[in-house]
């Protein structure tokens, strides 16, 4: 019943403040609003929406229903309007809501708090029991809410929405209750919960449950409550390890004096529901800093070249910051790696918030004990430290002035006046090069100073280096050489880069599961933010086409959306399916050219390189080479190489790609940019080869026209690949199936053929003009190849 609708009973309202009896919590106490057994006439509400309610049985008594949730971006709420006016201004409503506890989720009343225009709903100010653990009885759930001065019975909006609610019973109003009746409540929560879904095979499930990780120090209490309530709803969804910060001011509050009480106690609370631990270990960020060495000589903040101004991350480029790294690691890995309860951890070697990169522009308030502190995308280089290491670098490749001068076209009398600067700066393009070159260095060695560290420190736990950004050049993120690192203590990489779009997180993240699987190490994926329910079936997709070992999520982005849930459990057992994918096409990841030139990946939503390689995606299942895996012989791997941006390769790797055509493989090339492709000391010989069919057993391709649409270069990669020799046959069955342009294919190695639908509407799958089947909208199909 909409707001028009139900302006028409307004004449006959109640209009008088509500009388509560008693307030003791239980069922026959409390004004009841809402009881399911009730007729409409004897409950004191209307609902706004009572098409989309159905009365039910449950657990023997009746309830009311509402119909599911099918919309990944806004939940199906429940819209309640009082029939009877508020206590007096200013005083507190409690209600208790009686549901029957079947499925997962988490209740969300909002009670209005505003009725201008379209209205602004307030979240309780407390709340106790809200999350439905699946436990086949009736469990109620209690929130507070500060009444706002209304003329209720005159508002144009609905006054209650509730979301994530689907079996209710009934709702009583009270004025207030005792704490011991809140603890009570909080006591009523279910300890041990049987999970929905398990899966069969050994895969790392990790989850955020509530635990602050800023405030000095953060709230144990708001920790413990959040546990109590969304730990069991981790266990229930299959999840088996949980996620908070670990940061060094709380571990070592005096210089050298460790105190582990903080997250003993957090510990404590896990186990209680029998999960694991999966800390990550921030140290060298700027809000995890002791006071102690945040103020001490010995720290140096990065510097930003662009307004010369200091952050709270320390500089990667202090030797003094290693000393103190390897004590904590190891002082925390004594205390904990004994008892079992770490599943991993993951490394917090810099950025904002511990990631394996320069600060960037998210989370500038994360700054020392909560401080604002200067922080953007942009050029981390220009304290004195840098600028010492920078000399070193460049002065050991050039080894005279006069040859580092020939090579920029500067005029420098000595190594000594070099230093750091912007790389747009620079005169020649071998300068700029050099510039990023070393600055991307720099973050892959501390980056790798730091896993071995933490090996040496966890001989017995799985590693993880956090890597995240999306490829700019600024974040200092090499994905390929930080997996290379974590080769060498055989550990993982977690890419923290995920979006709610599946393309986006091609873009993002297949150059390091590329390299993750070629370097035969873990594989972890976390969404830098948001996603839907679109986004979990993606991510399972994901997931099971990389042979991943581990997904990470916030409880606060899937556990409050019914749809998401629903989602999750529908499609978790795919994990169980995931495998190492047949990929016989590469696309060439352009890293010296995004040295070279923003356009690659500079400017999110306007890059160069990911709308072409999506056009490749589409199609067929690829993956990406940098320059560093053709060094490592990868590229022998493959029957076709792509090429979507970028005309500078370095000359080693345009001889090895020159070897492995003359073998037989085959390179595409787009129209654009235009002229050939040369080394960066401009030798377009080899390309020029090529050009005129001097390509050995192999074969070379270039597009011819205008690519937009970008369709054009797509389809002519997908017509180019059907003739290419060497394709595995699973493989050139898939480029000739038809589909809609959000299905996308990934053959395993066993013969599984996974199909994701990422559209909105049922996709139908046809091959030689006959539809083979029809995927439903975020769905994953499973099909054996022949």
């Amino acid at each position: 019943m909409g707001n028009a609708c139900f302006r028409q009973f307004l004449p006959i309202l109640t209009c008088f403040a509500w009388a509560f009896p008693a307030h003791a919590v239980d069922g026959n106490s409390g004004m009841t609003l809402i009881r399911a057994a009730d007729t409409a006439a004897e409950m004191r509400v209307v609902f706004a929406n009572e098409a989309m309610l159905h009365k039910v049985e449950r657990g023997g008594a009746p309830a009311w229903t509402i119909d599911r949730d099918k919309d990944p971006y806004q939940k199906v709420e429940w819209q309640v309007r009082f029939t009877e006016a508020f206590p007096a201004q200013g005083e507190r409503l409690i209600l208790r809501i009686d549901f029957y506890d079947e499925g997962a989720g988490v209740i969300q009343p909002r009670l209005l708090a505003n009725d201008s225009f379209e209205g602004t709903w307030a979240e309780p100010s407390r709340q106790v029991s809200y999350t439905r653990l699946n436990t086949g009885r009736e469990r109620s759930a209690y929130f507070e809410f500060p009444i706002k001065p209304l003329d209720w019975l005159k508002t144009a909006n609905v006054h209650l929405r509730v979301a994530g609610l689907q079996f209710l019973r009934s709702i009583p109003a009270y004025e207030s209750l005792s704490e011991t009746q809140w603890q009570e409540a909080a006591d009523s929560v279910p300890v041990t919960v049987s999970p929905i879904v398990q899966l069969k095979r050994p895969f790392e499930l990790t989850c955020t449950v509530g635990i602050p990780d800023v405030g000095n120090p953060p709230s144990l209490q708001t920790a413990l409550d959040n546990i109590r309530e969304y730990a069991p709803l981790a266990k229930l969804l299959g999840f088996n390890s949980i996620e908070c910060f670990v940061r060094w001011d709380l571990l070592e509050p005096r210089p050298g004096e460790f105190d582990f009480t903080h997250y003993d106690t957090l510990v404590k609370a896990i186990r209680r529901y029998d999960l694991k631990w999966y800390p990550l270990l921030v140290v060298t960020s700027g809000y995890s800093l002791p006071v102690w060495y945040f103020e001490s000589a010995e720290n140096t903040g990065l510097v930003c070249l662009e307004h010369g101004e200091s952050c709270h991350v320390p500089s990667i480029w202090n030797p003094a910051n290693e000393k103190h790294v390897v004590r904590v690691l190891q002082a925390f890995a004594k205390h904990y790696e004994p008892s079992g309860i770490l599943e991993a951890v993951r490394l917090g070697p810099s950025g904002n918030f511990g990631e394996a990169q320069f600060p960037a522009g998210a989370g500038s308030a994360l700054g020392h004990q909560g401080e604002p502190m200067h922080a953007h995308i942009g050029w981390w280089a220009g304290d004195s430290l840098a600028a010492e290491d920078f000399r070193r670098f460049i002065s050991n490749r050039y080894q005279t002035v006069d040859a580092l001068n020939t090579a920029w076209d500067t005029a420098f009398g000595s190594f000594d006046a070099v230093a750091p600067q912007l790389p747009e700066t620079y005169r020649t393009p071998r300068g700029r090069y050099d510039m990023t070159e070393w600055y991307t260095g720099s973050m892959t060695r501390w980056c790798g100073f730091w896993a071995k560290a933490a090996r040496e420190a966890l001989p017995h736990t799985r590693i993880y280096q956090s890597s995240g950004g999306w490829g700019f050049r600024e974040a200092g993120t090499d994905f390929s050489a930080q997996a290379s690192s974590m080769r060498t203590i055989q550990g993982g990489i977690r890419l923290t880069n995920e979006t709610d779009s599946f393309e986006q997180n091609v873009y993002a993240t297949r150059l390091a599961a590329t390299a993750a699987r070629h370097y035969e190490i873990g594989l972890g994926s976390e969404p830098a933010g948001f996603h839907s329910a679109r986004g979990v079936v993606a991510r399972f997709f994901s997931c099971a086409a990389t042979n991943a070992t581990n997904l990470y999520t916030r409880h606060s982005v899937l556990f409050t959306h019914p749809y998401s849930v629903e989602k999750w459990l529908e499609n978790i057992a795919i994990l169980d399916q995931r495998a190492s994918p047949i990929v016989d096409v590469a696309i060439y990841y352009p890293e010296s050219a995004s040295q070279l030139d923003d356009g690659a990946f500079r400017h999110l939503y306007g890059w160069g390189f990911n709308p072409r390689a999506a056009e490749v995606r589409r199609r067929i299942d690829v993956d990406y080479l940098d320059e560093r895996l053709i060094r490592d012989g990868f590229l022998n791997r493959y029957a076709a190489l792509v090429f979507c941006w970028g005309n500078v390769i370095p000359e080693d790797v345009l001889q090895r790609i020159d070897e492995w055509i003359r073998a037989g493989g085959t390179a595409i090339f787009p129209s654009f940019p235009r002229g050939d492709y040369v080394t960066l000391g401009k030798d377009a010989s080899i390309f020029r080869a090529w050009a005129r069919g001097d390509t050995g057993k192999g074969s070379m391709h270039r597009f011819v026209g205008d690519m937009e649409p970008l369709t054009r270069y797509g389809d002519f990669v997908e017509s180019t690949l059907k003739e290419v020799p060497g394709l595995h046959p699973w493989t050139r069955k898939v480029l000739s199936i038809e589909h809609p342009p959000q299905v996308f294919f990934s053959v395993l190695q066993d013969g599984t053929l996974l199909t994701l639908n990422y559209g909105d509407l049922p996709a139908p799958i046809q091959q030689e003009g006959k539809t083979i089947a029809t995927l439903a909208p975020y769905a994953i199909g499973v099909q054996r190849m022949d």
